[in-house]
């Protein structure tokens, strides 16, 4: 109870900022729009060509699609990311502000979807090979080693483009900051996602009626509405989620707790965990 109750009022908090710029949602219109034409120009000739053999073009194709998709979400949320700054330090942003803020930074971006998609990419190899044998076992890993890897490179596009870092600065700097912050040992106890989670799920229910209605135009009519209303979902997740992270980068970099927050929602972000894993040892920066 306590983390829903700290997920909501941050949903709230967050939720006002949003409102103060709507304008912010179109960044993650824009990432669904080109990510989704880039996933019919990729998946479509292979699902065409029924070319899923394991070959060196295949791995390839595969490696070219993650990369087209991890640049646009990046270069899209890069530009978010500078909107919520600009309204967190009391500005008005508007979208052209993000478009030329992440342009700026487009080598940087571009090193950091080199890094992002190739350690996508081998995860999904691993995943792959992994589920051959256990599909259990593929998912445990994925959520360890997404956990590891999304709490050390949590603040990498802010510190990347507010302190003009180089990629691998930057992650060693996000993992610094994350650790001075909360702590080796945290975990998530945040999640606007979490409450985004339960909305989604109740999307499902309607498709459930509609399913045990046995109508087909019943099935496919609901099917539609229910998908309209997952992407919307989407894009509103992502943008709260951009401008948390933003909240969280400003309030681990300089202390103070970023206006329309209140500090225990903060600093209740994350909580303690009790077993180092995945952070063992030292630490992130452990060396």
């Amino acid at each position: 109870m306590g983390r829903w109750s700290n997920s909501w009022h941050l949903l709230k908090e967050t939720w006002n900022i949003l409102k103060l710029d709507k304008e912010m949602l179109w960044f993650p219109v824009f990432s669904c729009i080109f990510t989704g034409i880039v996933f019919l120009s990729f998946i479509l000739p292979l699902v065409l060509s029924k070319a899923f053999a394991p070959t060196p073009v295949y791995f390839l194709f595969l490696f070219l699609f993650y990369f087209i998709s991890y640049f646009i979400i990046i270069f899209f949320n890069t530009g978010l990311i500078i909107c919520a700054s600009i309204r967190l330090s009391g500005g008005d942003p508007t979208v052209r502000d993000g478009l030329v803020g992440a342009s700026r930074h487009l080598g940087k971006i571009l090193g950091w979807t080199a890094v992002a998609a190739t350690v996508g990419f081998i995860l999904r190899v691993i995943i792959d090979k992994l589920n051959e044998r256990s599909q259990f076992l593929g998912a445990i890993l994925v959520s360890l080693l997404g956990m590891a890897w999304t709490l050390l490179t949590f603040f990498v596009i802010p510190v990347m483009i507010f302190e003009n870092r180089g990629v691998f600065a930057s992650i060693r700097e996000s993992g610094s900051l994350f650790k001075k912050t909360w702590g080796e040992t945290a975990v998530g106890q945040f999640s606007l996602g979490l409450v985004f989670l339960v909305l989604g799920i109740l999307g499902v229910i309607p498709l459930l009626l509609a399913f045990f209605s046995g109508s087909l135009p019943a099935i496919l009519i609901v099917f539609a509405g229910v998908l309209f209303y997952w992407i919307i979902l989407s894009i509103f997740s992502s943008t709260l989620n951009g401008i948390f992270t933003t909240a969280l980068y400003y309030y681990a970099r300089t202390g103070k707790v970023p206006a329309g927050y209140e500090k225990e929602h903060i600093t209740g972000a994350f909580k303690k965990r009790e077993n180092k894993f995945p952070f063992s040892g030292r630490g992130i920066n452990s060396r």
